[in-house]
């Protein structure tokens, strides 16, 4: 009975939250208007919250902040995220992308690892879009092949300029990713991976594993809090 009666407020508490976004985005431009800067824009995603509808990232803010100011110093106009949860990462990265550029949101209905997301949340994630930008909301699985041709097909034959991998973190998972779609890189662009500090696999998978692997391969950055902390990180692959 409990699980019954557990199931049904969830499905009620998803559906009021359907009704509620519009005035959720209205609220969120609002806010995201006062802002005067990255560290502006990070505090806002990690503590806006509108009737239970919240955009929280689930990366360190210490380590976001400055993959922001790499990407804000070349503003990209084509931006995948795989993985993309509650929207915070998705919304920062609008806010430094190119007013014109195409950002599109991958993620796993009721994935692993924090993954997948609500089918009105598409919808709230579009409205992240400021500008000319367009968001794009594929609710599939990364590996497979209709995927990645529906991905090809969004991007109009632009190469991506930043592949933001955050999504399955089974060492085979974000490996597949990332022979999937960073040949859709433009040379030049960047790779970015959540999770590449050691940690229980519970938490950041097989992530660091082909993080160590990737590293000697090219110029990569990396943005850690405290390399102790076993968990988050957040490193970048120059390709």
């Amino acid at each position: 009975m409990k699980s019954i009666l557990k199931t049904v407020e969830a499905g009620f508490r998803e559906r009021f939250r359907s009704t509620i976004a519009p005035l959720a985005t209205r609220a969120l431009r609002q806010a995201a208007a006062g802002c005067q800067g990255l560290e502006d824009y990070v505090t806002l995603a990690a503590r806006f919250r509108f009737l239970g509808i919240r955009i929280a990232p689930l990366q360190v803010p210490s380590e976001i902040i400055p993959l922001l100011g790499l990407l804000a110093r070349d503003p990209p106009k084509t931006v995948l995220e795989i993985g993309t949860a509650k929207g915070g990462s998705l919304f920062l990265f609008s806010r430094v992308a190119a007013e014109d550029a195409t950002l599109i949101s991958l993620d796993l209905p009721h994935g692993p690892f924090g993954g997948g997301y609500a089918a009105w949340r598409g919808r709230f994630y579009r409205s992240f879009a400021r500008a000319r930008q367009q968001i794009e909301s594929v609710r599939a699985d990364s590996h497979a092949r209709t995927t990645r041709d529906r991905v090809r097909n969004l991007l109009r034959g632009a190469p991506i300029d930043f592949l933001f991998i955050d999504g399955d973190h089974r060492y085979e998972g974000v490996r597949a990713d990332f022979e999937d779609y960073s040949p859709l890189v433009r040379d030049g662009g960047w790779v970015g991976f959540h999770d590449i500090v050691p940690g229980p696999e519970r938490g950041v998978g097989g992530v660091p594993r082909f993080w160590a692997e990737l590293k000697p391969t090219g110029r990569v950055e990396e943005f850690v809090a405290d390399w102790g902390q076993q968990a988050a990180g957040i490193g970048v692959w120059r390709k």
